[in-house]
C-alpha cells in the first residue's frame, strides 16, 4: 500500500514539473540577436531565427538589450541579460508575434544595479 502511494506521489511530481519546465537541448549556434541563428540542422528554424532577431533589433527599446536567439522546431529560446522586467517581457511578446514561433522559452535575467 505504502509503495503504491509513493508511485502515485512520484507519477504526480513528475506531472507537476514536466508542466512548469520546458526543456530545449543546448546548441553552440547562440548568437547575438542581430546575427540570430539556429543550433537546429532545418532550414525552417534558421530562418524562423533570422526574423526573430531582425524584429528584436528593429524595436529601439529592445536594440540595447543583451540578446540572443536560438530555434529549434519552433520553440524560440531567449538568453541573455535584459535591463528590466518591462524588457523582459517585451522581448518575449517580441518574439512570439514573429509568424512561426510555436513558444518562446525565457532564460534571460533581469540586469540588478548596485546601489
Amino acid at each position: 500500500m505504502k509503495s503504491a502511494a509513493r508511485i502515485l506521489a512520484l507519477i504526480g511530481l513528475v506531472a507537476l514539473l514536466g508542466a512548469c519546465v520546458i526543456v530545449v537541448d543546448e546548441g553552440e549556434g547562440e548568437v547575438d540577436a542581430t546575427w540570430a541563428t539556429s543550433y537546429s540542422t532545418t532550414e525552417a528554424d534558421s530562418d524562423l531565427a533570422h526574423r526573430v532577431g531582425d524584429t528584436l533589433d528593429a524595436d529601439p527599446l529592445l536594440r540595447t538589450e543583451d540578446l540572443r536567439v536560438a530555434v529549434r522546431r519552433g520553440v524560440v529560446t531567449l538568453k541573455g541579460e535584459v535591463t528590466d522586467l518591462d524588457a523582459l517581457q517585451r522581448a518575449v511578446d517580441t518574439a512570439a508575434s514573429v509568424e512561426g514561433v510555436r513558444r518562446v522559452v525565457s532564460k534571460l535575467t533581469v540586469e540588478v544595479s548596485a546601489g
